[in-house]
């Protein structure tokens, strides 16, 4: 859904964006798989400081990971290249991140393991329809930036409910119960992008039938 806020996002990395007009997108991508690493690197470490520097490195990775975008529609320097190496380095701090959340104490590997087989397969529904001839679909509740926003939130309120004295929520500790959501919500949003690509391409080929 945040990605209807694109226009606004736009205008708010352009003074970034005047500053980089001579750097390649590309280069900025690479960039934005370091603190996507660090950031799984950080869960797994846990610990108060371990939880503010998961929520600092997944800020810097989504800040890299719109200034690439944004520079290369703004200077003209898209490219299908471009796109495959800006899909990759995602899908690359998508697993790190969940998986340092699997190895952490916040959360069980299983539902990590969930979470992380919902969220690459929203990721592959997001393109497959570009790749067989159609268009990107963006569809559902809980796309890629949906996604960063909670895992920058969650790790300050596991750290609120520890310093609270509630390591568990009932059953589940927030993280886990974010594991949940990313389950439950992308498994949705899959089926979402399931029907909005079902519809786009059957349209495409009643019109290569005429």
């Amino acid at each position: 859904m945040l990605h209807l806020l694109r226009p606004l996002k736009e205008k708010l990395l352009t003074p970034i964006g005047n500053s980089l007009e001579h750097t390649s997108p590309n280069l900025i991508t690479f960039w934005s798989l370091i603190p996507g690493l660090l950031a799984g690197v950080a869960w797994w470490w846990g610990g108060v400081l371990g939880l503010a520097l998961a929520s600092a490195f997944t800020i810097l990775n989504g800040i890299l990971d719109l200034l690439d975008g944004h520079l290369a529609r703004r200077y003209g320097k898209a490219s299908p290249l471009g796109d495959f190496l800006d899909c990759v380095v995602d899908r690359y701090t998508d697993v790190a991140i969940l998986t340092g959340i699997a190895f952490s104490a916040y959360s069980t590997p299983m539902l990590a393991h969930l979470a992380i087989v919902a969220v690459l397969l929203v990721s592959f529904l997001g393109s497959q329809s570009q790749a067989s001839g159609g268009g990107r679909v963006e569809s559902g509740i809980l796309g890629r930036a949906e996604r960063h926003v909670l895992l920058i939130l969650v790790p300050w309120i596991q750290m609120l409910s520890m310093h609270l004295g509630w390591f568990r929520w009932w059953l589940f500790t927030p993280v886990e119960w974010l594991m949940i959501v990313l389950a439950v919500f992308g498994h949705l949003t899959a089926l979402f992008r399931i029907r909005e690509g079902y519809v786009m391409l059957a349209a495409l080929d009643k019109e290569e039938r005429r």
